[in-house]
């Protein structure tokens, strides 16, 4: 007993010595509250790690000393997406702050309330600081005198409504014109690690013909840190389309509303007389690099995309298409809109932009390639993609080959460049293929021809009459925790029409393979749905559903079981293959209070349009529902 009372009175006689020594050396500002963060941070100091070895090792060895952490961080984890506005944590009740910060800014003293503490993140409108979205950064949190806490994050669109730290599910219940369209909010909750089954908000315009809900997108659109939500109703008014945007209220997240019995959203993006159906495609991102999200609207009904850019803490006034900042409209008539989507492509740190025509070319196919110009975007495209030439059978033979029905961006071999998969669903008579590109991080040129691997669907004899649609919806996130995003592709059409959904694995060295599955190979993992003509895999992305920091598997099946499906990443491993058809479970399995289709849209990282319907509207005058 006196040996170790002994051995804690020399513990803290070291400790006492070297934050004298350390104050002396003015390693940090105040040794008392500011343990050596500089250190880790590469701060210039003599103590800090440079070419001398006492400044080298010197950081290492003090923190080495320091008792472990008490503290936690609970709603992200090393390698995380980050998909709120704030960090939260935990300390214990005899600890009044916690020193937090990010990359190389000062160290905010957090105050410990009840056990808990919370960091806000860059937000422009709050402290005029923000992160471009998909770059990587380092968030410390540490106790006074203990060891601290690093990780390393990731910049993704935010979908924390209320701001509690944890990215709420955001997703609409609308089957077709016919139906009353709602949109639910479903919370996380950090206690039970799962999603609440009742929603904290619902919203709807409370009349049938207008598909509200046929499209839901989140961001942050007044740069307050707060997700807020923009819902498309792709058949208002003859067709023609109008978008909603619903901004949040803070701690108080974005309240329920009913549009037709005197709720009032917060800004209407509407379309000129026509019959374009604006709604169809909603992306928020900030494209022209100011700190707001802006709003991404495409419609392959009338080739169109339309740029809306933020007016800052207000958002995005009421306006119609002919207001809109950027318009594009080749005027190709080749389903120019069949879906878009952003990310930085080139590595500047600015938004570039690429847009899918998947009938071009009696339904050949491409991709319009549009690269920003210090947030500037093109009139015209930088570079057109079509699908490889050299495949056997050709994507000209049977059907064509959709090529761009959906695609999905995302830095997969970790070059800070965004790279590519393109689906073309209907390639091989509806067998279905997935081609993979990475990019050069070139301004011009970015994407070279073949891809650098190609996946191959399932045999169209195991699939619903041969059409297996096979990368008709595509998703890219990280399903084992080991920071390299992985790729998930939906099939609506296998397993006999009810649908599968498979997980392919990033390699750190060798990255995807090229794989067949009509040859026997397969992927890590295998999603099958439940019922037969359901629609399994119409929707499908990524996010953290049970408080971990982990991004799970989202599936949707909205046609007749009316259900949104989540299943658990493991770090480490990959979820188990799941045929809920048979004795398959998942996680969790969410139904809508009103409203039929639940997951027709999904507010989801990395996420595509199941849009293979899409891609027939102008020849064959049919819509889905």
């Amino acid at each position: 007993m006196m040996a170790k009372s002994l051995f804690l009175k020399t513990f803290q006689k070291v400790i006492f010595a070297i934050v004298i020594l350390l104050f002396l050396s003015n390693c940090w500002t105040n040794p008392l509250t500011h343990p050596p963060i500089e250190c880790l941070m590469k701060l210039e100091n003599w103590l800090c790690s440079d070419k001398n070895d006492l400044r080298l090792y010197s950081p290492a060895i003090l923190i080495s000393l320091l008792p472990e952490s008490r503290l936690t961080i609970s709603n992200l984890t090393n390698h995380s997406i980050v998909e709120t506005g704030f960090v939260v944590g935990t300390a214990p009740s005899d600890v009044s702050f916690v020193n937090v910060g990010y990359d190389y800014s000062p160290i905010t003293q957090v105050p410990v309330i009840n056990g808990t503490w919370k960091y806000a993140l860059p937000a422009k409108a709050v402290n005029h600081q923000f992160w471009t979205y998909g770059s990587v950064h380092t968030i410390f949190a540490q106790i006074p005198l203990e060891k601290p806490i690093t990780i390393r994050v990731r910049k993704g669109t935010n979908k924390d409504i209320d701001g509690d730290g944890y990215p709420d599910l955001i997703v609409s219940a609308t089957r077709s014109n016919s139906d009353q369209g709602y949109i639910y909010v479903y919370k996380t909750n950090p206690n039970t690690k799962l999603l609440e089954t009742i929603p904290s908000t619902s919203i709807t315009d409370g009349v049938t013909g207008t598909f509200f809900g046929s499209q839901v997108s989140s961001g942050d659109i007044n740069g307050d840190g707060y997700a807020d939500i923009l819902v498309g109703a792709q058949a208002y008014n003859a067709a023609s389309g109008r978008v909603y945007e619903f901004l949040s209220r803070g701690v108080s997240g974005i309240p329920s509303r009913d549009l037709n019995a005197g709720g009032i959203s917060d800004a209407i993006l509407d379309a000129t007389v026509g019959s374009g159906r604006l709604g169809t495609n909603i992306k928020c991102a900030d494209m022209n690099h100011d700190g707001f999200d802006d709003v991404i609207l495409a419609s392959p009904w009338n080739d169109d995309v339309f740029l809306f850019y933020s007016q800052g803490q207000t958002g995005i006034p009421s306006q119609n298409t002919n207001q809109a900042n950027l318009t594009y409209k080749p005027g190709a008539n080749d389903n120019f809109g069949t879906f878009a989507n952003f990310g930085d492509i080139n590595g500047d740190g600015h938004m570039d932009l690429i847009v899918s025509a998947s009938t071009y070319s009696s339904n050949l196919g491409r991709a319009y390639i549009y690269i920003s110009n210090h947030g500037s975007l093109p009139s015209e495209p930088q570079q057109f993609l079509y699908p490889p030439n050299n495949l056997t059978p050709s994507c000209s033979a049977g059907v064509g080959c959709n090529f761009g029905t959906s695609f999905v961006l995302d830095d997969w071999n970790q070059d800070q460049c965004i790279d590519l998969a393109i689906g073309a669903n209907t390639y091989n008579d509806n067998q279905g293929i997935v081609f993979i590109y990475y990019s050069s991080c070139d301004a011009t040129n970015p994407y070279p021809n073949p891809p650098v691997a190609t996946l191959i669907g399932q045999p169209t004899g195991s699939c619903s009459s041969t059409n297996c649609f096979f990368g008709a919806s595509l998703s890219s996130g990280d399903s084992n925790g080991d920071g390299l995003p992985d790729l998930l592709v939906g099939a609506t059409g296998a397993s006999s029409g009810i649908g599968d959904v498979n997980l392919f694995l990033n390699h750190p060295n060798t990255g995807f393979p090229s794989l067949d599955l009509g040859n026997g190979d397969f992927g890590a993992t295998l999603f099958a749905g439940e019922t037969s003509g359901s629609n399994f895999s119409f929707k499908l992305g990524f996010q953290d559903t049970n408080a971990d920091g982990l991004q799970d598997i989202v599936i949707s099946e909205p046609t007749s079981t009316n259900l949104v499906y989540t299943f658990h990443s493991i770090r480490g491993s990959v979820p188990a293959s799941q045929n809920l058809n048979n004795t398959g479970v998942a996680s969790q399995a969410l139904s809508p209070p009103l409203g039929f289709g639940l997951g027709h849209s999904i507010a989801l990282w990395k996420e595509t349009i199941e849009s293979y319907l899409i891609a027939f509207t102008r020849k064959t005058k049919r819509f889905f529902g």
